[in-house]
């Protein structure tokens, strides 16, 4: 009875370390496999990590006030080209494959590394933002995984 209730222990526990490293550790293995991706120069790989209607949807009604009424209508179709898995294929041929056009791509791992460094900050369960050089990217939980639903653009 007691070997049965070890067992019991050891999975839960178990499962509740995997669930903490998923918490901690996804948000960057997410932003690796970008950086990766766009250094490969894999569109289709990169585009899995975009909610590209989330984004367009954010991109328009951040643009729209600031343009005023005709042009914010107008924005919508300009919006809907140039987020796309087509432009972000552009992009990456445009910039050699890296996310920053430099070959650092843009996610520096935490190691100090200066220009390339972001701060990762969770906004609950099934949101993070990237902050970087006063630009926000908002990752947003799909399954296990996670998703560039929006970017803050500059002011």
């Amino acid at each position: 009875m007691s070997s049965a209730r070890t067992l019991a222990l050891a999975a839960a526990a178990f499962i509740a370390l995997a669930a903490a490293g998923w918490w901690f550790g996804s948000p960057w293995w997410t932003l690796r496999q970008m950086r990766e991706a766009a250094q490969a120069g894999d569109s289709d790989a990169l585009a899995a990590y975009v909610d590209f209607p989330a984004l367009r949807a954010s991109t328009r009604a951040q643009l729209r006030p600031r343009l005023g009424p005709l042009a914010g209508l107008l924005a919508g179709p300009a919006v809907d080209a140039a987020i796309s898995p087509e432009a972000l294929r552009l992009a990456l041929l445009h910039t050699g494959g890296s996310l920053d056009g430099d070959g650092r791509g843009g996610e520096g791992g935490g190691d100090g590394g200066g220009a390339g460094e972001v701060d990762l900050v969770r906004t609950g369960a099934s949101e993070f933002r990237v902050e970087r050089e006063g630009h926000q990217l908002v990752f947003r939980r799909h399954g296990l995984g996670w998703r560039l639903s929006r970017v803050t653009l500059p002011e």
